[in-house]
C-alpha cells in the first residue's frame, strides 16, 4: 500500500482563543491505538467516538531523519485498513475492520474526516478555514460544523456529537485598513459566451439566491449549487444592446425582479422581468432609463433611474416605484455631479460609483470623502451610438457589498484596457482585480487592492450571496465573436 506522512499545517485565526481552538483541533484529530483484535471486530482506545464514524488504522513505518540536522522529522505511516464504529464504551470502542486485514494491537488508528461543512456566518467560515484546510460552505459532509450564539456545534451525519463555546474575553478588534487578506478564485464553471453583467437575488420566490447572467441577446437564471450553477431559465431578449443586469425586490411581489438595462438606437430601453412558474416574462419594455437599485436592504427607496440619450449620456437621476407592474417617476434623486448608476451602491452611509472620467468617488451626503487617483477603465459591457457622430460608451461593473470577519466592506472590479488596443480602438483589457473600499473612521474612507484578486483581462461582475458567498465573473474577448467567452468563480478569503 502507498505510504503517506500525515502532516497537518495550523494557522493562526482572528477570534479563536487558543483554548477553543486546541479543543476543536482535539475533536478532529482524535486518535489512538489497537488493543485488541478477533476476527474482524477490533477494540480501539479512543474515547467520544460515535457509531459509523470510520477510522483509518495506520502502520509505523521507518523513522524520517533530516539528512542536515540528523533530527528525527517523525515516522511514515502507511494506512493498512478501515474500521467502522459499531459499539462506543467509557473508556473504549469496538468496530467492524470493512478494509484491510494483518491488523494487530499497537497499530495506530484516527478519526477519517472525509468531509468538514461549515453553516454560520461568514466571519465563522473563515476562522474555522483558517485552522482547517478543507472547509466547505452549507450542507451535504459527514461532518458539520454549525454556529450558534453561543459557540459552534458538530454534528455527524445529522446528529449531534460536540459542543464547544466562544470566549467569554473579546479580542482587540483590528482595523480593515491594517489588515492583510489574501484572496484565491476557485474556478467554478466555463460560461456559454461572454458575460455582460451579473446579478443575484430570489427571482423563484423560494427564499433561495439564484445568480442571473446577462449576455449579448439573452438572459439566464441559474440555481446555484455547491459547487456548480444549474440553468434554471432563459429569456432571449427584444433588439438593442443589453448593458447590465439588476435583481431586487422593486414590486408587491415576495420575490425579486429582473431589470435589464438596454440601449437601442440613441437610447436607453431597458426591460423589466419577472418569473413565473419557472418561466422568464417581461411585464415592463421600452423603459428610456438605465436602471439601479443603490440598497438591496432598502430597494423601494433606492429604486433610481437615470435617464440614457445619445446627446447627454447619463442625464438626470429620478426616484423610481413600481407597482402593480407600472412604473412611476416620484421626483429627482440630487446625484453629484458625474454620477452614473451602473455602477452606483450605498455603503454604509456612503454613495460609491465610479463617474464618467473613470475615477472612483465616494460621497457622504453631499461631500466628497474619497477620490481615487488612478482610472477604472470599464468592462466589456458597452454600447455604440450612432447620431452625427459613432460614439461608443463604456459601462463599469457594480461594487459589492462583502461581510468578513467583522468588517463589512465594498469589493469594487477595477479593469486595465491596454494602450495600444486603446490606439487602435479595440476594446480589449489586460486584466481585471478587485479593490476594497471600506471606512477607516467615520467620514474617512480607504482604498486597496486585494492581494492575488488579479483576473486575465476583464471582470465583468462581483456578486454576494445572502449566505456570504462572493463570486465573480470574468471575460475574455477574441478577434472574432466566436471566441468571447467567460469563467465563473468563487472567492476564498484568507488573512496574511
Amino acid at each position: 500500500m502507498a505510504r503517506v506522512i500525515l502532516i497537518f499545517l495550523f494557522f493562526l485565526s482572528f477570534g479563536f482563543s487558543d483554548e477553543l481552538k486546541e479543543k476543536l483541533k482535539a475533536f478532529f484529530e482524535r486518535e489512538g491505538y489497537v488493543i485488541k483484535v478477533e476476527g474482524d471486530r477490533v477494540w480501539v482506545d479512543i474515547k467520544n467516538l460515535r457509531e459509523k464514524e470510520e477510522l483509518t488504522v495506520l502502520r509505523e513505518g521507518e523513522e524520517i531523519i533530516h539528512p542536515i540536522t540528523k533530527q528525527s522529522l517523525g515516522k511514515e505511516l502507511e494506512r493498512i485498513g478501515k474500521i467502522v464504529v459499531e459499539e462506543v464504551k467509557d473508556n473504549f470502542s469496538v468496530g467492524k475492520l470493512v478494509e484491510g486485514r494483518g491488523i494487530k494491537p499497537g497499530d495506530r488508528v484516527k478519526v477519517e474526516i472525509k468531509s468538514l461543512c461549515y453553516e454560520g456566518s461568514e466571519e465563522g467560515y473563515f476562522l474555522l478555514s483558517s485552522v482547517f484546510a478543507r472547509v466547505e460552505k452549507g450542507k451535504g459532509c459527514a461532518y458539520t460544523v454549525r454556529e450558534f450564539e453561543r459557540g459552534y456545534g458538530v454534528e455527524f451525519k445529522g446528529s449531534a456529537i460536540a459542543f464547544f463555546e466562544k470566549p467569554t474575553v473579546g479580542v482587540p478588534k483590528a482595523s480593515l485598513e491594517d489588515i492583510n487578506i489574501l484572496v484565491k478564485g476557485k474556478f467554478v464553471k466555463q460560461l456559454p459566451g461572454l458575460p455582460i453583467s451579473a446579478d443575484v437575488g430570489d427571482v423563484a420566490g423560494d427564499g433561495k439566491d439564484h445568480l442571473v447572467i446577462l449576455f449579448s441577446g439573452r438572459v439566464e437564471v441559474y440555481e446555484i449549487v455547491r459547487n456548480d450553477i444549474v440553468l434554471k431559465a432563459s429569456y432571449s431578449l427584444p433588439a438593442g444592446v443589453p448593458v447590465s443586469v439588476v435583481v431586487a425586490s422593486i414590486g408587491d411581489e415576495k420575490k425579486d425582479y429582473i431589470i435589464v438595462n438596454m440601449v437601442s438606437g440613441t437610447r436607453a430601453n431597458s426591460v423589466i422581468l419577472k418569473m413565473v412558474g419557472g418561466v422568464l416574462v417581461p411585464v415592463l419594455k421600452d423603459v428610456p432609463y438605465i436602471m439601479g437599485v443603490l440598497d438591496k436592504t432598502k430597494p423601494k427607496e433606492t429604486f433610481l433611474g437615470q435617464r440614457f440619450d445619445s446627446k447627454v449620456k447619463f442625464g438626470n437621476v429620478l426616484r423610481l416605484s413600481f407597482e402593480g407592474n407600472k412604473l412611476q417617476e416620484r421626483g429627482f434623486f440630487l446625484a453629484p455631479r458625474g454620477f452614473r448608476i451602473d455602477s452606483a451602491i450605498y455603503y454604509e452611509n456612503y454613495l460609491i460609483f465610479v463617474d464618467g472620467t473613470g475615477r472612483l468617488k465616494v460621497f457622504e451626503g453631499d461631500s466628497e470623502v474619497y477620490a481615487s487617483e488612478d482610472s477604472f477603465d470599464g468592462s466589456y459591457a458597452y454600447a455604440e451610438i450612432v447620431e452625427d457622430i459613432k460614439d461608443r460608451v463604456v459601462f463599469y461593473p457594480k461594487p459589492a457589498l462583502v461581510n468578513l470577519l467583522n468588517f463589512r466592506f465594498a469589493l469594487v472590479p477595477k479593469n486595465t484596457a491596454g494602450n495600444v488596443l486603446k490606439i487602435l480602438d479595440i476594446l480589449k483589457f489586460s486584466r481585471g482585480e478587485l479593490v476594497i473600499v471600506g471606512e477607516r473612521k467615520k467620514s474617512l474612507v480607504f482604498s486597496k487592492t486585494v492581494r492575488g484578486s488579479e483576473f486575465l483581462e476583464a471582470i465583468q461582475a462581483v456578486v454576494s450571496t445572502k449566505d456570504g458567498r462572493v463570486f465573480v465573473l470574468t471575460g475574455r474577448v477574441g478577434t472574432i465573436p466566436v471566441q468571447d467567452k467567460g469563467e465563473l468563480y468563487e472567492l476564498e478569503f484568507r488573512l496574511l
